[in-house]
């Protein structure tokens, strides 16, 4: 297999953090306004939509200098959490910051926050989730039933999910009660963050895992796709401007965008900037921000360039031959692929791996132009991404599988 790729000027471009720190998430209140918090107790403001970035002093980095997610109502109100279940808030921009929760000996941290209106909020931990009706002069402590939570949304005051490894949790009565909404995964993947536009939910894991999606806000998944990503990286953020447009974004420096609601993935220009991305915000399908490793913010104002990538395999891809379906993908041991053909002639189908290295030929015969519909079964092959190839002359078609034992 080789891999042809047309680079193009980046349309991802830096901005100066004024900081090596690693950053892990970033929000926006409008195109000017925007808070991104990371180690050592850094809190960088903008009211320039990027152009300068201001770091904000605060009690965390005596108190818990670990800074994990960032939450701003408006221009005065923000919301902090940290470990030791450290919450902190300010009411006028980042002037002065007041201490909602702290526990210095508390084996647990403050990770995700979500707050519907400058008072009406949670903020998930470690087997709790904390809750507030007064802008966090009270908190209720909810139990939460995982350990390794990472981030937690509500689309109103009753309903609202929060991911941890391998799981997302679901609640209708306002976090008091959460129960398993059985994301169909062979192993626990970090779900880091989760994307939501109206009740459509994606996850993303690592680059050899497939991407998760509801259309019905976590009542049931789908298995839609895996990131194409050589080597594997892990995933560790994801987001969605709209139903459509959405990017994810990982280890190596790598982002890759969709534009048919995480169907499919394109790997981004971003030049060589080898910094993991914590976080993405999507103010729009076109503007775009991202921070990451040591003090790493980019900014895009037109969706990114992406690098179009074909998987030749030294062939021409023919509308004569289509590999319709592959299901289930991903599969554990067998599964059907559905494929078409509009030439009787010799085909040949094959199995590759992600070197492009044969790694089965599951027939060679001869044809009439049809549908037709195939079980294969995978038990010999070791767990990863492969391609099946079908193939008549210089003519095929590809498709994407992944193996999950």
């Amino acid at each position: 297999m080789t891999i042809v790729a047309a680079k193009c000027v980046a349309q991802w471009l830096p901005q100066n953090s004024g900081t090596n720190e690693n950053l892990y998430d970033i929000e926006f209140i409008n195109l000017k306004t925007g808070w991104a918090v990371g180690d050592a107790g850094v809190v960088l403001k903008t009211t320039n939509g990027g152009s300068n970035w201001i770091n904000i002093p605060n009690p965390s980095p005596i108190l818990s200098p670990n800074l994990w997610s960032v939450a701003p109502i408006d221009s005065n109100i923000v919301y902090v959490t940290s470990s030791g279940d450290f919450i902190m808030k300010t009411t006028n921009g980042g002037m002065n910051w007041n201490v909602l929760h702290s526990c210095s000996s508390c084996n647990s941290s403050a990770i995700g926050i979500y707050f519907l209106n400058k008072d009406t909020g949670w903020i998930l931990g470690s087997y709790k989730v904390f809750r507030t009706y007064d802008g966090g002069q009270t908190l209720d402590s909810l139990y939460a039933p995982w350990f390794q939570n990472y981030e937690i949304y509500f689309k109103d005051i009753n309903t609202g999910i929060f991911t941890g490894d391998g799981r997302v949790f679901k609640t209708t009565n306002g976090g008091v009660d959460w129960f398993n909404t059985n994301v169909p995964t062979t192993r626990f993947y970090m779900f880091r963050k989760i994307a939501v536009v109206n009740n459509s939910v994606w996850l993303a894991s690592s680059g050899d895992a497939p991407v998760f999606y509801s259309q019905d806000f976590c009542e049931s998944w789908s298995v839609i796709d895996t990131i194409d990503c050589y080597p594997p990286s892990v995933i560790y953020s994801v987001a969605f401007a709209n139903e459509n447009t959405g990017w994810a974004g990982g280890t190596y420096g790598w982002i890759y965008k969709s534009t048919n609601a995480g169907y499919s993935w394109l790997r981004e220009e971003t030049s060589s900037d080898p910094r993991f991305w914590g976080s993405i915000y999507c103010f729009s399908d076109s503007i775009v921000w991202g921070v990451g490793g040591a003090g790493k913010i980019q900014h895009t104002t037109t969706g990114g360039q992406t690098i179009t990538k074909i998987l030749t395999f030294n062939q021409i891809i023919s509308e004569d031959i289509k590999i319709q379906s592959i299901f289930p993908n991903p599969s554990n041991l067998v599964t059907n692929i559905k494929f078409s053909i509009n030439k009787t002639a010799n085909y040949i189908l094959k199995v590759y791996d992600l070197l492009g290295r044969e790694s089965d030929k599951i027939f060679n015969k001869y044809l009439n132009k049809g549908e037709y519909e195939i079980s294969y079964n995978a038990s010999h092959l070791s767990s990863g991404m492969y391609y099946f190839k079908l193939s008549s002359g210089n003519e095929s078609a590809v498709m994407k599988f992944v193996l999950l034992k």
